[in-house]
């Protein structure tokens, strides 16, 4: 399928509809893009359709003939013709994260004053994120982009390693949140969980995609799983044939009726003993398929007993005082492993707390947060890994580099990086999502990568040391969008 002005399916950046070859940036497509957010804001807000209003940034900002020479000269011929045709914002911020356009006076301030190169395009909204903010950089003699939270950012945006991207994938990135439900438009005079700064959008902690794209995940894994089980003739996965009958075996399981047995991970007293608030972790655990003789979802990592869950290590736990106006989700213990910790596991406000096992857990998350990813996730390893070099983050940047030297990149083991973003490209920093995770492993198992035993996934947490090798390394990074 091929951009066309005239299809907006056409407009996101997807494998579908890749990125355009072009001589300089792809103006049309951006400014499709770029208008479309304008326009899901406007009528999100209640607004009709028919009387947004359509001036472009070039029509409100070029008033005269001087401003016309000038930035004539100083822009490049494609990204004037982007603002030719994008609209001004006609309402509060044109996304959550980016007020709107900057003004000509403020493309090239503070770290951008030096040089014509690289602009800040987009202004950050005021979210109370850092303490200067920056917004959405553009180089013009790439004509890439890369969103930068604080102007500090600068040091490992500009490091010589990290690549930008087409301002089309960052929009692409964008539309993606409010197709998801990450990111909401608030009809006029409802209240708003966020900051009022980001009005008419509101950022919600997890959606109802990103909660049935976790449990899809989770259910396709252990439907994988069982299948291979009580099927050997489904085994071993060589090829192409072998994995699209398993992959329709799954399918028949997964349509078969799930008893009210089978419901859930844990049940609701359990939840409401350790007091785990109504949200995306109750919920998951609450609506997936429960697994039938499982015990390992991956290797060296099993689902907790009643046992496990009766020596919760948060259940008295007291939020510091620093932290009283925090509407807290604490850590919980997902998959463990059956080797505890020595020294501390998690950070602040948990680093006192020793002898937690390790594994994949859930991390803490403030619900009112101005930032927060309420199914964001973690896997603690009792070892290292990323020494080697082999170990990549979702930004494809070497575990345990330092991303601010640019020098060359340097890598350095890490017990709990693997799965982690990074610097994310398009937001602000986020942890991996808990669906993404679980889809990896999914395709791990469905690939034969990780073989299947009596009890479940074999191989032992020492299996996740093949992150670090160079024939296994890519089996085990995770690419988001956003």
């Amino acid at each position: 399928m091929r951009f066309s002005i005239d299809d907006q399916l056409t407009w996101r950046v997807t494998p579908e509809n890749p990125i355009r070859e072009m001589d300089g940036m792809d103006w049309e497509r951006c400014a499709a893009l770029h208008n479309l957010i304008v326009r899901l804001g406007w009528t999100g807000m209640g607004n009709s359709d028919q009387d947004m209003p359509t001036t472009t940034w070039w029509q409100a900002n070029i008033t005269h003939n001087s401003l016309e020479a000038e930035w004539s000269r100083r822009l490049s011929p494609s990204l004037k013709l982007f603002l030719q045709t994008a609209y001004e914002t006609p309402h509060e911020n044109f996304f959550y994260y980016a007020r709107g356009l900057n003004g000509p006076r403020s493309f090239f301030v503070g770290v951008h004053e030096q040089e014509d190169s690289i602009l800040g395009l987009y202004q950050m909204t005021n979210l109370n994120l850092s303490g200067h903010r920056d917004g959405l950089n553009f180089n013009q003699k790439t004509s890439r982009a890369i969103f930068c939270s604080d102007v500090l950012d600068s040091f490992p945006t500009t490091n010589g390693r990290m690549e930008w991207d087409p301002l089309e994938v960052v929009l692409s990135a964008w539309l993606d949140m409010i197709d998801t439900g990450k990111v909401i438009a608030r009809p006029k005079g409802t209240s708003a969980r966020g900051p009022l700064e980001c009005t008419p959008w509101e950022l919600l902690p997890y959606s109802e995609h990103d909660l049935a794209h976790s449990v899809n995940a989770f259910n396709n894994l252990v439907a994988r799983i069982e299948c291979l089980l009580e099927d050997e003739s489904l085994r071993p996965l060589d090829n192409l044939d072998d994995q699209l009958r398993l992959l329709d075996a799954c399918t028949a399981k997964l349509n078969q009726p799930v008893s009210q047995e089978l419901s859930g991970l844990v049940s609701k007293e359990v939840l409401d003993r350790l007091s785990i608030p109504d949200g995306f972790i109750r919920r998951f655990l609450l609506r997936v398929r429960r697994p039938r003789n499982i015990r390992y979802i991956a290797p060296g990592l099993r689902f907790p007993t009643p046992s496990d869950f009766a020596s919760y290590p948060f259940e008295s736990f007291q939020i510091p005082d620093s932290m009283e106006y925090d509407i807290p989700v604490l850590p919980i213990p997902l998959f463990i492993s059956d080797i505890n910790c020595s020294a501390p596991l998690l950070g602040y406000p948990f680093h006192e707390l020793s002898s937690l096992p390790y594994g994949l857990w859930m991390e803490y998350c403030n619900r009112d947060a101005h930032h927060t990813f309420e199914d964001t996730c973690r896997l603690y390893l009792p070892f290292e890994i990323g020494a080697n070099g082999f170990a990549r983050l979702t930004d494809d940047s070497l575990v345990g580099e330092n991303q601010g030297d640019h020098s060359a990149a340097r890598p350095n083991g890490r017990k709990n990086e693997l799965y982690q973003p990074g610097y994310c490209h398009f937001i602000p920093w986020h942890g991996p999502q808990l669906g993404n995770v679980l889809e990896l492993w999914s395709n791990l198992v469905g690939l034969g990568e990780w073989a299947v035993g009596e009890e479940g996934v074999l191989g032992g947490i020492e299996k996740f040391r093949e992150a670090d090798t160079e024939e296994h390394s890519h089996k085990y990074q995770i690419f988001t969008k956003w």
